[in-house]
């Protein structure tokens, strides 16, 4: 299953640091939603193009965890 597109959309009544989620659209032609923006750490959607569900989960965590240990860039 390889992610084709990748629009943020805002959930109705989140609170704001949960405002948005990425919701993906498939090769199999599934909508998921993915995960939820998270303020501290900006993952462009479309970086997500291409790869596969577990790519995307792995990269957004390495990035999570670059940015708790203070790598940003």
């Amino acid at each position: 299953m390889i992610i084709q597109s990748v629009e943020l959309v805002a959930l109705p009544g989140a609170p704001v640091y949960q405002e948005k989620i990425y919701r993906v659209h498939t090769d199999t032609g599934e909508d998921i939603d993915l995960f939820q923006q998270h303020w501290d750490v900006y993952l462009p959607p479309e970086s997500l193009v291409g790869l596969t569900i577990e790519e995307a989960w792995r990269k957004r965590t390495e990035k999570m965890l670059a940015a708790a240990q203070g790598h940003h860039h």
